[in-house]
């Protein structure tokens, strides 16, 4: 099967799949960081246990329910659940700068991995059914009990790991890795408790350029047998076939991906502009509902119908959004009353002088600059004084006379000199173009992600309205009403309030 062929296979939905997939509503979940930074998230699928890693340690508890502090060390980079004897059942790992954490019933424990202090800086964990794979600075390390460590392979190179994949095989274990931005795969063989690894095979992935390595692998997907993120391009080996094939996925303007899962029937990508969600790993594409959509992803975790999202504004879980009856469908006109976007988007770009205007009167600015001359004012001003005094005899009728004389002389000038200068050089290319090309670009991108935020709460909003015409609970319809004024209130304040004087006002 060719490339063509195996990006047909990778959009093809699996069978009994439903096309149309239902809406993913997202709920906060209710765990206080006190103003931390989340930096991971660890997920159990089995029994709904969820850790949250910060920039001071791991919380950890069930959505819905209390969550406690479990560790009071970080930034914590990266947690997973364990389970396969023989390691310790139900234990979370957690990786920080200062080693390796397991935490269970009866406390937490504190190793590092290998010796030196590279080895005790963590990075990725990767669990799989009766061993567990870390990714440090001093390259990638596996254990089956969390106890005895050994490094990955003595065929890897030197250097640290920055992403890392690990499943188990009818031969023991398959760990993928990636060092110093390549790729790496080492098969592992079991003899008890001690895996002996075989020489280690470089994967060469058809990556268009070779500057970036990848940030992310996932192994036993939908449709794919391994998936590689790099920050701008996914790479994805067919289940069936083999064959690498290179995607481009639509991604909001200056993005880059940091993560990959599968779960709630779709594929979900974390990326520093947003949360984005698709049907296949081909796409298409797009944005997530807000708030995971539109802030910054730091972690996800997802399997099965689990989905938790940790984004610079909080921790949120996914569900699918229940459809309305037949009785209670929405009407089609919901929302209808407010601008038309294209309207919005004019009023943000003159509220911000994000238009076109403003780059059309720099590029003419910096035209007509090379016919304007460099003037120059020069101010003179003399002042001079000369005084004089003489002295003579004169014998005047037999007496002696003494004579003086004194006299006085002062000058004053004034100059004032006016100099023009042309450099005719400018008119066939001036310096300046340089700069205008670099604020030109800048505001495009400005531009664009104004545009993108302003399309999301617009739409989030229609959303909103939509079903609010069709609830029928007070408290529900209460909810609803707050949600939309606060997507308004939003849209306002991009459009300096033009929104709030031409959006129809909500019936009481």
């Amino acid at each position: 099967m060719g490339p063509a062929l195996a990006l047909l296979a990778l959009a093809a939905p699996r069978a009994g799949a439903d096309l149309a997939l239902p809406a993913v509503a997202w709920e906060p979940v209710a765990v206080s960081v006190r103003g931390q930074e989340v930096t991971s998230i660890g997920l159990e699928p089995r029994s709904d246990r969820l850790a949250i890693g910060t920039r001071r340690g791991v919380l950890a508890g069930r959505a819905g329910e209390p969550f406690t502090r479990t560790l009071r060390r970080g930034p914590v980079y990266d947690l997973a659940f364990l389970s396969g004897a023989p390691l310790p059942e139900g234990a979370l790992l957690a990786s920080s700068d200062d080693g390796l954490h397991r935490i269970d019933e009866v406390g937490v424990a504190t190793f590092s991995p290998g010796i030196g202090e590279p080895a005790r800086v963590g990075g990725r964990i990767a669990a799989a059914e009766g061993a567990v794979a870390v990714a440090t600075a001093a390259g990638a390390f596996v254990s089956r009990d969390t106890q005895r460590w050994q490094a990955l392979s003595t065929s890897l190179p030197a250097g640290a790991a920055t992403a890392i994949a690990l499943r188990r095989d009818r031969d023991g274990f398959e760990c993928w890795t990636a060092i110093r931005g390549r790729l790496w795969r080492t098969q592992l063989r079991t003899r008890g408790a001690t895996l002996i690894p075989d020489a280690s095979q470089r994967v060469t992935l058809p990556m268009p350029s070779a500057d970036e390595g990848p940030v992310d692998v996932v192994l036993d997907l939908p449709g794919a047998d391994v998936a590689v993120v790099l920050p701008r391009v996914l790479v994805v080996r067919g289940e069936r076939d083999g064959v690498w094939t290179v995607l481009r996925p639509e991604l909001p303007s200056g993005a880059r991906m940091r993560r990959l899962a599968h779960a709630l029937d779709r594929f979900w990508l974390a990326t520093d502009r947003g949360l984005l969600e698709a049907p296949s790993l081909a796409g298409p594409w797009r944005r997530a509902a807000p708030p995971a959509g539109t802030a910054e992803v730091r972690d996800l975790a997802g399997a099965g119908r689990r989905l938790v999202v940790a984004t610079v504004a909080g921790v949120v879980t996914g569900r699918p959004r229940v459809a309305p009856s037949a009785d209670e469908r929405v009407p089609a006109r919901a929302g209808q009353g407010d601008p038309r976007i294209e309207h919005v988007h004019r009023a943000a770009l003159a509220y911000l002088e994000l238009n076109a205007s403003r780059l059309r009167s720099l590029r003419r600015s910096v035209n007509r600059r090379a016919w304007l001359p460099v003037a120059a004012l020069r101010v003179g001003y003399d002042d001079d004084r000369a005084d004089g005094w003489n002295h003579d005899e004169a014998f005047v009728s037999g007496d002696m006379r003494r004579l003086h004389d004194r006299d006085g002389d002062r000058s004053r000038d004034l100059e004032l000199a006016v100099t023009l200068s042309w450099d005719f050089g400018d008119l066939v290319f001036d310096p300046e173009e340089v700069d205008v090309s670099r604020e030109t670009r800048a505001l495009i991108e400005l531009r664009d992600d104004v545009l993108d935020e302003i399309t999301q709460l617009y739409y989030e909003r229609r959303r909103v309205l939509a079903e609010l015409a069709g609830v029928r609970d007070p408290a529900a319809g209460l909810r609803l009403r707050l949600r939309a004024d606060e997507l308004a209130a939003g849209i306002d304040a991009w459009t300096g309030g033009w929104f709030g004087r031409h959006a129809q006002p909500l019936a009481p």
